[in-house]
């Protein structure tokens, strides 16, 4: 088969990090590639070279042959037919769908310097067909939601008609059903002989769709997992990549779950709760308890959260903390009775991003540690070196600026600030989302060592296989309401009929 690309000893070096390290390996023409590895593994530095975003330190990028230097991503596009629907999405929110798709190609519906709307609209509606997405094109690309971005942002890919195509956690937003469709589509676009790179930290999807997968660890190239063979068990080949990824088994993936009887002490109750998105919600949780809540996106399992954090306003209904009424209006009189809420946005609502590793680990209970309005920066320190210690967060010193941290120390540092402020309740929103394999093992560890101190824990899960091994017991939601519960081993296929009408 013809090699379309090949990467020759790439090497890109960062402040104190060595971000790819002699990168070796090649592409044919006609296969779906899988690029996988924790986070720091190199992936989107090596993305960012294929677009031009970052020059490399040393190595030769080959396409079709041919020695290139990408300078930009003008170039990558037009002249190495190389093109990547990223995670975050660049659309320009005040612009139309159409506008947004035809971005870089505006100047061809200009006619005595007017726009041709009509054909605009005409041309984007087609390619929006490409990837089965109907919808009004002259909506301002602010207005849709985050699953849609993507398709429109594959959409203006496909458009391009690239040789080589790159998914960089392009699925993450999307619902299960509209993944398979993009499957489809990439599968089609393998039989026109495109080369496709498919990054995502779902390993059933890599699997899914992939005929062969190049594996990434600390910057450098672990070697090439082969997909293609029907009769190998795709456990083997997922215990072979995780192993090549993080050295781990899979096995170690989840702690085993409470086996002990299960507490008769009610720590969270909710009575009647409703607003104008839940209804009638009523649920316990229990001392060590961790209890998911599931179902298909946007059924209210956040909401219901915010709601309970004071972050939206409830109608109706009572929260009870071990049997006390509370009245939270606001995330102020929720954090001050020990309900923690942490988002799934943790850039935007859990950190403070220009600050450091210190303060924001330190932040919301360093009243607790003061004496007289005076603290000890001594033992602050001492504290939340002790923690940093405990949820074993990777960080160069104390003093790092939280935003250069990989996605699961970030996730860590948070868990850390209210741990540390100590919680009678967690409320969390996706805590393993956009994190890797390693980072997901550490984190599904830490709440499972909480619930052995008998810290309780009510979360948000969208990944199946979360959801059936994490938690200890299930409740799956559908429009606003809790509809199922499930307690103890679960199947996969009474999890799934439960989320559907």
């Amino acid at each position: 088969m013809e090699e379309v690309l090949k990467i020759d000893s790439i090497s890109k070096h960062f402040p104190g990090v060595q971000a790819l390290n002699k990168v070796s390996f090649g592409l044919e023409k006609g296969k779906i590639y899988g690029l996988v590895g924790e986070n720091g593994a190199g992936k989107s530095t090596l993305v960012k070279i294929l677009m031009g975003l970052y020059q490399p330190d040393s190595g030769e990028i080959i396409v079709k042959g041919k020695k290139v230097t990408i300078s930009d991503p003008t170039f990558a596009r037009e002249k190495c037919g190389i093109d990547t629907v990223f995670q975050e999405h660049s659309l320009i929110p005040q612009m139309s769908i159409a506008e947004n798709i035809f971005l870089d190609k505006l100047e061809k519906y200009y006619t005595n310097g007017v726009i041709n709307y009509r054909k605009l609209r005409e041309d984007a509606k087609r390619a929006l067909k490409a990837v089965n997405l109907d919808m009004d094109v002259s909506l301002p690309a602010g207005e849709i939601s985050e699953g849609e971005k993507s398709l429109i942002e594959f959409a203006r890919s496909l458009n391009r008609d690239p040789d080589i195509l790159i998914f960089d956690e392009m699925t993450a937003s999307l619902e299960s059903n509209i993944v398979r469709e993009v499957f489809d589509i990439m599968r089609d676009l393998k039989k026109k002989n495109k080369t496709l790179i498919f990054i995502s930290h779902r390993l059933k999807e890599v699997l899914r769709v992939c005929d062969e997968i190049l594996v990434l660890k600390d910057g450098n190239f672990q070697g090439i997992v082969d997909n293609q063979r029907k009769d190998t068990n795709p456990e083997i080949i997922r215990e072979k990549i995780i192993n090549k990824m993080t050295g781990r088994k899979t096995g170690l993936l989840f702690p085993p779950k409470n086996k002990l009887k299960r507490s008769t002490e009610v720590v969270l109750s909710i009575s009647n709760l409703s607003n104008q998105y839940l209804k009638k919600i009523n649920l316990e949780i229990y001392k060590g308890e961790i209890v998911a809540l599931a179902g298909l996106r946007g059924q209210g399992q956040s909401k219901l959260l915010r709601t309970i954090a004071g972050l939206l306003p409830k109608n109706e209904g009572t929260i009870k903390l071990f049997g006390k009424e509370l009245i939270i209006n606001n995330p102020r009189s929720a954090i001050k009775n020990g309900v923690f809420y942490i988002s799934n946005q943790r850039d935007l609502e859990g950190l403070w991003l220009s600050q450091d590793v210190w303060l924001n680990i330190s932040l919301p209970s360093i009243n607790k540690r003061s004496k007289f309005g005076i603290i000890s920066k001594r033992n602050d320190k001492k504290v939340v070196e002790n923690m940093i210690h405990k949820l074993e967060i990777k960080t160069p010193f104390i003093r790092q600026l939280v935003r250069y941290l990989s996605g699961g120390n970030k996730q860590k540092v948070v868990l850390a600030k209210w741990l540390l402020a100590q919680p009678k309740i967690l409320l969390i929103d996706q805590p393993t989302m956009g994190l890797d394999i390693g980072a997901k093992i550490e984190i599904y560890k830490i709440l499972r060592q909480l619930s052995n101190k008998g810290i309780s824990t009510l979360v948000v899960l969208a990944e199946l296989e979360e959801v059936t091994n994490l938690p200890d017991r299930v409740l799956v939601m559908r429009e606003g309401q809790i509809v199922n519960e499930f307690i103890g081993e679960i199947k996969d296929e009474e999890l799934l009929d439960s989320y559907y009408v």
